[in-house]
């Protein structure tokens, strides 16, 4: 019996003696996925420079914990789920440069305590965009017991301030205690504010809340943000056809925007 232990877990080693990218493609009904299956997974490009990488590839069907397609996910040598990446229109070796970027992040992972704020940050950042849960969440922690400053302090407000009030405006006021009175920190509080309802679909004049609450009080000291602050604001009403108020925001814009941008922002007021 101990045997036979044995040579089913060496077995399973061989399995994922490599790191592996897994294929899910939609039906003949997906432009994207015939478009992707063409063009990266079955060309000879992919092929060469996922042997050379020595990542393994693997179709599999979809299923209703991938709803969306087409998807790559890669998975570590280990069978651990590294990241997962869409159509996007780039070419085979770009995405061959992205799995390895990701399994070098994902290793670096492995001995984090041996990384810096600055080098935390900058993985974290790429997580995001790599869409590598797992290691987001790791250097997340990692970030926010190393960190002195308000850099991590700022990404987990931005993660809770969508769904958990109480814990965010802990948070909130860690930040603020950490470096008080910056309207700098305070534009960037009311930014994740404001993105955060967004998301949560919230009424429009308290979704707004966070961005007038921020010119109200800043507004005057803070004149790089404030033209900022007046083009989101003219955006966003624009999008839900307040054309006054969207016309309103685009004119404080463009006092204090760089004058290649005043233009476009003064069209953000027409009907």
């Amino acid at each position: 019996m101990k045997k036979l232990i044995l040579f089913i877990l060496s077995g399973m080693s061989l399995v994922w003696s490599e790191p592996k990218v897994v294929g899910i493609f939609g039906g003949d009904s997906c432009p994207w996925s015939k478009e992707l299956r063409a063009q990266v997974w079955e060309s000879s490009s992919f092929q060469t420079l996922l042997a050379s990488a020595e990542i393994k590839k693997e179709e599999q069907a979809a299923s209703q914990n991938e709803p969306e397609t087409p998807l790559f996910i890669l998975y570590s040598s280990q069978g651990q789920e590294i990241g997962r990446l869409g159509f996007l229109v780039i070419p085979a070796e770009k995405y061959v440069s992205l799995f390895k970027e990701m399994l070098s992040i994902h290793n670096y992972c492995q001995n984090i305590n041996n990384l810096t704020v600055s080098q935390l940050l900058q993985f974290y950042r790429k997580c995001q965009v790599l869409n590598m849960k797992t290691c987001e969440d790791k250097i997340l922690q990692a970030g926010i017991a190393q960190d002195t400053g308000t850099d991590f302090l700022l990404e987990k407000y931005a993660k809770v301030c969508k769904t958990q009030h109480r814990q965010a405006q802990k948070i909130k006021a860690e930040i603020r205690a950490r470096k008080p009175n910056s309207s700098a920190i305070e534009w960037q509080l009311a930014l994740l504010t404001f993105q955060g309802k967004i998301e949560k679909m919230e009424e429009i004049n308290a979704t707004a809340k966070p961005l007038t609450k921020y010119l109200r009080r800043y507004g005057d000291e803070d004149p790089e943000n404030r033209w900022r602050c007046h083009l989101i604001l003219a955006e966003f009403y624009k999008d839900k056809n307040m054309i006054e108020k969207a016309r309103r925001h685009a004119e404080k814009a463009a006092i204090d925007a760089p004058q290649e941008l005043r233009q476009m922002i003064s069209h953000l007021g027409d009907p």
